[in-house]
C-alpha cells in the first residue's frame, strides 16, 4: 500500500531540529494551559481524555504510554516528552525516502543519506550537551565529567561488544559442557516486504511495509514458533541479532543452541511458521529461512555471530560488507541510524537468566557476601566468565529478583519513578531470602560548572534549578484560537493508522499466521487462524487484509 498522503506528509515532517524543539515547546505549553483550565472548572475525566486523545491525532503522535489520566496529562504537558515524539515522526519522511528509491545498495544502503544526516546531527548534539554536565556524589560531594562516566560505560561501543561477546561465550561454553547442538539459523521477510531488489531495481511485488512492520512480523513468527516449541517441549536458547538489508527491509540472524536430539524439530518448527506467508513465492523455500548446523571441529559459534555483532555497533574488525560497498564503520554507522529511526532493538537474549543481577552483584565488595554459593558466584562475575555464572546458579538453585526504591519524580508532578536498589537473592547455603544492596550512593545530574569561573558563578551554576511545574504565569488568559498551531491539516492527521492497513503480501496468510489482525479502517472484523498444517477458517475479513500483531 502507498498512502496517497504520503509525500505531503513527509513534507510536513521534514523539519530542523530547531523547529521541532519550539514545536514541541508550544504544544506542550497549550496543553498544560488547558489542563489547568480543566482544573478550575473540574472537567470530567472522560472530556480530559477525549481532547488528549484528540491532541494526539492531530499531530500524528500517540498517546502516552500510561494508564492513569493524570500521568497522560503530565507527559503531554512536557516539551521533552513532545520532542520525543514529534522525532517519531520522522518515520514518515524516511518512508517516503524508501519508497521513492533514496534507500538500496547502489543508492543508500539501509538508510536514507538524510535519515544518516540527522542521525549524525543528533548524536553531535547528544555529545555537546553531555560535555556541560557532570554527576555528583549527593554524600561525598565527589563530582564527575559526564563523558568521563560514559567512556567507561556500556555506552561505549568498544564496552558494549566486548560485553556481549563474553556473553556469548560463556553460553557457547555452557552448551558444550552439556552436549547440545547450535544452529545458525537466518529469518528474512516474504518480497512483499522488500523495496527493491539488490540490482536497486523497483520490486514489483512490495506492498508498502516499513521496516518497523516487518519487524513486528518477524517478532510474531518467533513468538507463535517458541510458543509452539514449548507445547512440543523443546528447548532453546541463545541470541538473536537483527540488521537490515540494504533496502531497510530487516532480517534475523539467530545463534541457537539446544539439545541434539531436538535439534531438527527446532528447525523444522521455526521452518514451518517462517513459510506460513507466501509460500509458494519463488525463492520462499531457499532464502526464507536457512539453516547451517554448527561443527565445534571447524570453528565456535562465537564466530559465526562476531561479525554481525561487530556490524551493528562499532564495525571493528569487519573489513567489508556484502549488503554495502562501505567498510565496516561505515556499516556500523548506518545500521544503527536505522535501527534509531525505526526504533528497532538489535540484540536480544533469549532462553537464559536476565544480565541484570550479574551487573548487580559485580558492583559489591566479594568479602562481605555471606555463604559460598554467593561468593563463588561473585569470583565468576568478577572474572567475567559468563559460563561459570551460569553454572554456579544451575547448581546451587540460585534465583535473584531485583529490588527497586521508589522515588519522587523530578519531572512529573505527584509521580514516583523506581530505581535499582539491590537484589533479593535465594538458594544454595543462604538460609532463606538474602536482601542484598548495591546501590548506597545517590547522585545528581547537573551544569558543569566553567573552569575559570568565580565561587558566585559556580553557585549559580551548580546544582541546576528545578524546572516549573507551569510553563506560564497562571493568570494568562486562555486563547482557543491557534492553540495549536502546528496540528496537521484534517485530511491527513491521524497518519499512523493509514500506513499499518493492509494484508500481507495483499494475499491471505496460510493458515497460522495470525490470532489477533489489525484490519482495514472501517472493518471491524478479525481473522482467527490456526497453527501451521490446520485446516484454514474462512473469514470475510481475509479478503479486506490485515497484518500480524
Amino acid at each position: 500500500m502507498f498512502p496517497r498522503h504520503l509525500p505531503r506528509v513527509a513534507a510536513l515532517f521534514d523539519i530542523p531540529d530547531d523547529e521541532l524543539t519550539e514545536q514541541a515547546s508550544r504544544a506542550a505549553s497549550s496543553v498544560q494551559r488547558l489542563a489547568d483550565l480543566w482544573a478550575r472548572n473540574g472537567t470530567a475525566d472522560a472530556a480530559v481524555l477525549r481532547s488528549l486523545r484528540s491532541i494526539a491525532k492531530r499531530h500524528a503522535v500517540k498517546m502516552p504510554d500510561k494508564a492513569g489520566l493524570q500521568q497522560r496529562v503530565n507527559r503531554m504537558a512536557d516539551a521533552g516528552w513532545w520532542r520525543r515524539a514529534l522525532r517519531k515522526r520522522f518515520q514518515a519522511v524516511e518512508l517516503h525516502q524508501i519508497q521513492a528509491g533514496a534507500v538500496h545498495r547502489q543508492a543508500s544502503p539501509y538508510v536514507s543519506a538524510k535519515a544518516l544526516r540527522r542521525h549524525e546531527r543528533n548524536a553531535a548534539r547528544l555529545e555537546q550537551q553531555m560535555a556541560g554536565l557532570e554527576a555528583v556524589n549527593q554524600a561525598t560531594g565527589e563530582a564527575i565529567h559526564m563523558p568521563e562516566l560514559i567512556d567507561a560505560s556500556l555506552s561505549n561501543p568498544a564496552h558494549r561488544r566486548r560485553a556481549l561477546m563474553a556473553r556469548i561465550k560463556g553460553i557457547e561454553a555452557s552448551a558444550n559442557a552439556k552436549g547440545h547442538a547450535a544452529l545458525f539459523l537466518t529469518l528474512t521477510c516474504p518480497s512483499c516486504m522488500h523495496p527493491r531488489h539488490f540490482s536497486g531495481a523497483r520490486n514489483d511485488r512490495y506492498d508498502g511495509t516499513r521496516p518497523n512492520l516487518a519487524q513486528r512480523y518477524l517478532r510474531w513468527v518467533w513468538s507463535k514458533a517458541m510458543r509452539r516449541a514449548e507445547h512440543l517441549g523443546l528447548t532453546a536458547y541463545g541470541l538473536r541479532v537483527v540488521e537490515p538489508h540494504h533496502d531497510a527491509c530487516p532480517h534475523w540472524h539467530m545463534l541457537v543452541f539446544t539439545p541434539a536430539d531436538q535439534a531438527e524439530a527446532f528447525a523444522n518448527n521455526l521452518r514451518a511458521y517462517a513459510l506460513a506467508v507466501a509460500p509458494d513465492e519463488p525463492g520462499a523455500a531457499e532464502h526464507r529461512f536457512t539453516v547451517e548446523r554448527i561443527d565445534p571441529a571447524k570453528g565456535s559459534a562465537v564466530g559465526y555471530v562476531a561479525k554481525y555483532v561487530s556490524k551493528a555497533i562499532d564495525g571493528e574488525g569487519v573489513d567489508g560488507d556484502s549488503e554495502s560497498t562501505g567498510d565496516g564503520r561505515s556499516t556500523a554507522r548506518r545500521q544503527i541510524a536505522w535501527a534509531r529511526t525505526w526504533s528497532i532493538r538489535q540484540f536480544q537474549f533469549f532462553g537464559v537468566p536476565p544480565i541484570t543481577p550479574t551487573r548487580e552483584l559485580y558492583r559489591v565488595a566479594g568479602e562481605t557476601l555471606p555463604g559460598h554459593a554467593l561468593r563463588e558466584l561473585h569470583s565468576a562475575c568478577k572474572a567475567n566468565d559468563y559460563a561459570a555464572w551460569l553454572a554456579t546458579v544451575e547448581v546451587h538453585g540460585l534465583s535473584f529478583r531485583v529490588d527497586y526504591s521508589e522515588q519522587p519524580s523530578t519531572r512529573y508532578r505527584d509521580e514516583t519513578t523506581k530505581a535499582i536498589q539491590g537484589l533479593r537473592i535465594q538458594g544454595g547455603d543462604l538460609g532463606g531470602v538474602l536482601q542484598l544492596t548495591t546501590r548506597c550512593d545517590t547522585w545528581r545530574i547537573q551544569p558543569r560548572a566553567k573552569a575559570g569561573a568565580d565561587s558566585s558563578q559556580c553557585e549559580g551554576a551548580s546544582p541546576a534549578p528545578d524546572a516549573p511545574w507551569t510553563r506560564f504565569n497562571n493568570s494568562a488568559s486562555l486563547d482557543f484560537k491557534g492553540l495549536f498551531p502546528d496540528a496537521l491539516p484534517a485530511d491527513v492527521e491521524g497518519f499512523e493508522g493509514v500506513v499499518d492497513a493492509g494484508a500481507v503480501c495483499g494475499k491471505r496468510p496460510a493458515p497460522g499466521t495470525a490470532t489477533r489482525c489489525r484490519t482495514r479502517p472501517g472493518n471491524s472484523q478479525a481473522r482467527s487462524l490456526s497453527a501451521p498444517g490446520a485446516d484454514a477458517r474462512s473469514s470475510n475479513a481475509t479478503a479486506q487484509g490485515g497484518r500480524p500483531c
